[in-house]
């Protein structure tokens, strides 16, 4: 039946079945090594990063790097991609040098750019780079010698790495050498020192690195390198670059990481303030380029480690809900197989997930966990560790709401949870004993094998036990027995602030004591340790040193979030105490320069953009828009009609999808490069072959609606597979555009349904 249904789909989308290779003629031979619709006629390197034209951008930083290029803006652009270069912001670096390669197909210097755009993927940076040596005879022989010096790195032995490393070191410093003036070679030269040296090619003088960073400056103060020299310090001596750190973010304000690096010195310093500061600036900054862009965030160089710092910031500071907005706002980003999922490091979904359970727990935000326990955000999930680590945190959030009840409804959870895990060991060890008896092993090498296969099952069933202690710890503390809830308080997971005041609850104030005083010294300057240790003191009328705690803790209370369950008791405590106005005001330091608004910069979170309307013809004399589905979400197809067997497989899986989309009470409208006369004729083909397509298919052959959507390639001229989600109110909340097409539709409604719970389907 699939089959029948794959043939008239192709079919529909005028494709002719495969010939035979008897039957195969020479032109159809020819266009077998054609790339794929959608692909790049390139090659495959090509098929990744961005295809969407470059725009100027502001604030990339005062670069000048002289290149021979035909087009007239390309020297423009060109200066803007070393400072996207320089600002790691490798993914809209790309995107310029391929701008100025599509203007000027010989500028070699535009592919040797889009080689260092991809520092991080050599196999795609080798494909840029031998382009670049077949077109450096356009090139002048300054700019040759950076072709041939990263030609040489990346052709080099993989074997022999501090050798091609050594190389590109002496390659750089020789340009150095013979073009004097060259402020780029040695910012390069300075960025690759310090690469190097965290990969066994050691930095011998931090004093000399500077010394060149320093030449930069004496000619430009201004120039984005001052990122190189703040990760020269930062785990050296990050005092040394606090003047960098005050600069950066002005030398290329455009750029987000250029904001987050100041961030690196400050926190080194325990500047948790201006972290913050950093941390949020560089979070705006992202946000308004991507919404702006369209583009997906996890898309983004470091995008969200960016933000979980901003939210870790945020958590050492005492803002505790502006620290639950940004982890929730990192779990409702859009999520995507390639890009950001739960499982994935350094993503949005990870980072998120950990921050939040991290905000929750510190702040003792028990309302706010219980209220998130069945939403996206502290949804059950199919992941067990995942899984019990909710459970944990609901069992603490129902001690703490004091809920007897509750806590033992979690148990029962993780009674089950026990249970599998149990018969998970059993069955392991089973099979382990019944191959031993059958290969006829003697009885120590059956135990051994047996207790091997049993190892990391018993592991998991170690771990829920330990949880179900915890909570047998929480039940014995709200029964008021504290010999049997000092039995099992090592089970309680915590930071030492947490534990030392379940000890005093337990009634072990001499060991409350102990922790919080250990915390407070763990924890400099962080105000969660300090806010333990009051009540400790307070609850243990130790009057000289609770006094000593305050003062310790009024430097760093200027950001204290008065309705985070800690920082009440807390004020509490100093109302009774009569200590009047003791909070800090925000410390304005004079070492930080001139920062701009952070309202000006952009919005704290990332929001769908608007979708664009259209009115597209259906064939039969109808026209279809946008706004006719306004109210209800849609997932709108972007395909390529004839001759794009992707597409027919695409549309295929949609088609099969259909009963699935109408109970999410999802719509869905696809849109074809065909013109109307022949969407017309393959939808007479359908029908007359006995089918009913599920969802209506539009004409854009001009590609109007492909370029404004992005389902274009801007660079090759051709249009690109693309698939969206549409909120009812008309919002972008998921898209992927791509050489091939999407799919998986049961993601796309998971997803879909996803993040219409998170941002509201009013929306």
């Amino acid at each position: 039946m699939i089959l029948n249904r794959h043939f008239i789909l192709t079919t529909l989308l005028g494709i002719t079945p495969l010939l035979t290779l008897a039957e195969e003629k020479p032109e159809e031979a020819a266009a077998e090594n054609k790339p794929k619709a959608g692909h790049s006629h390139q090659g495959e390197a090509f098929n990744e990063g961005p295809r969407h034209s470059a725009l100027p951008i502001e604030g990339t930083g005062q670069i000048s790097f002289p290149v021979q290029c035909a087009w007239g803006e390309g020297q423009q652009f060109f200066n803007q991609g070393v400072g996207q270069l320089h600002g790691f912001w490798y993914y809209e670096a790309e995107r310029t040098f391929r701008q100025i390669a599509s203007r000027d197909p010989k500028c070699a210097m535009a592919y040797w750019g889009m080689a260092l755009a991809n520092w991080e993927n050599e196999k795609r940076a080798k494909v840029f780079i031998k382009k670049a040596r077949e077109l450096k005879e356009h090139a002048s022989e300054h700019n040759r010698r950076y072709i041939d010096a990263q030609a040489n790195y990346l052709d080099g032995e993989p074997k022999d790495a501090k050798k091609r490393k050594q190389e590109l070191i002496d390659d750089l410093e020789s340009i150095i050498q013979d073009y004097p003036d060259d402020l780029e070679a040695r910012a390069f030269l300075c960025v690759r020192l310090w690469q190097f040296g965290r990969s066994g090619l050691p930095i011998h003088s931090h004093q000399a690195v500077d010394a060149i960073l320093q030449q930069i400056f004496a000619v430009n103060p201004r120039h984005p390198a001052h990122h190189y020299r703040i990760h020269l310090w930062d785990n050296k001596k990050a005092k040394v670059a606090l003047n960098s750190a005050a600069k950066l973010g002005h030398t290329a304000s455009g750029i987000a990481h250029m904001w987050h690096m100041p961030g690196h010195i400050y926190s080194k310093l325990k500047r948790w303030d201006d972290s913050a500061f950093a941390q949020e600036a560089s979070a705006r900054t992202d946000h308004q380029y991507m919404i702006t862009r369209r583009v997906l965030p996890d898309q983004i160089h470091n995008y969200a480690h960016n933000n979980e710092w901003l939210c870790r910031n945020w958590m050492t500071l005492g803002r505790a809900h502006d620290a639950l907005g940004m982890a929730r706002s990192l779990l409702a980003n859009p999520r995507h197989p390639r890009l950001n999922t739960i499982s994935k490091g350094g993503r949005s979904a990870k980072y998120g997930r950990s921050r939040i359970f991290e905000v929750l727990k510190r702040f003792e935000l028990w309302d706010e966990t219980l209220r998130l326990a069945d939403t996206p955000y502290l949804e059950p999930t199919s992941k067990r560790e995942e899984q019990l680590k909710r459970l944990r945190l609901l069992g603490h959030a129902h001690f703490g709401k004091e809920s007897l009840d509750g806590v033992r409804s979690v148990d029962q959870e993780m009674a089950k949870l026990l249970n599998t895990a149990t018969e998970e060991r059993e069955k392991v060890e089973k099979e382990a004993r019944e191959k031993a008896e059958k290969e006829k092993k003697n009885e120590k090498d059956t135990k051994k094998l047996v207790k091997e296969a049993g190892k990391k099952p018993g592991e998991w069933v170690s771990s829920v036990e330990k949880a179900r202690q915890a909570l047998s710890c929480f039940v014995a503390l709200l029964e008021n027995n504290h010999e049997e809830a000092k039995k099992h308080l090592g089970a309680v997971q915590g930071d030492k602030y947490t534990l030392a005041r379940l000890h005093l609850r337990a009634g072990d104030p001499e060991k409350a004591l102990s922790l919080s005083e250990e915390a407070v010294k763990n924890g400099e300057k962080r105000v969660l340790p300090l806010l333990a240790r009051i009540e400790i003191l307070h609850a243990t009328d130790k009057k000289e040193e609770l006094k000593k705690a305050f003062d310790l803790l009024k430097p760093i209370s200027a950001y204290l979030d008065p309705e985070a369950p800690p920082v009440a008791r807390v004020m509490k405590i100093a109302g009774d105490l009569n200590l009047g106005d003791w909070q800090a005001k925000p410390l304005v330091r004079e070492d930080v320069g001139e920062r701009p608004s952070l309202d000006s910069l952009g919005p704290v979170a990332w929001t769908p953009p608007a979708a664009h309307d259209f009115a597209l013809p259906n064939g039969e004399g109808e026209t279809i828009s946008r706004k006719d589905f306004q109210g209800r979400p849609l997932v709108l197809l972007f395909y390529l009609g004839y001759g794009c067997l992707h597409c027919a497989e695409q549309l295929e899986k949609f088609a099969q999808g259909a009963e699935l989309f109408e109970k999410a009470g999802f719509e869905v409208l696809a849109i074809s490069s065909d013109s109307e006369g022949d969407l017309r004729k393959s939808r007479e083909k359908w029908e007359k072959d006995g089918g009913s397509f599920p969802f209506p298919l539009v004409a854009d052959p001009a590609m109007h609606v492909f370029r404004e959507w992005s389902a274009y390639d801007d660079f090759e001229k051709a249009p690109l597979h693309g698939t969206f989600v549409i909120s009812p109110g008309g919002q972008v909340l998921w898209h992927d555009i791509s050489a091939d097409p999407f799919m998986d539709c049961e993601f796309v409604v998971k997803e879909g349904k996803r993040l219409l719970q998170l941002h509201g389907r009013d929306l």
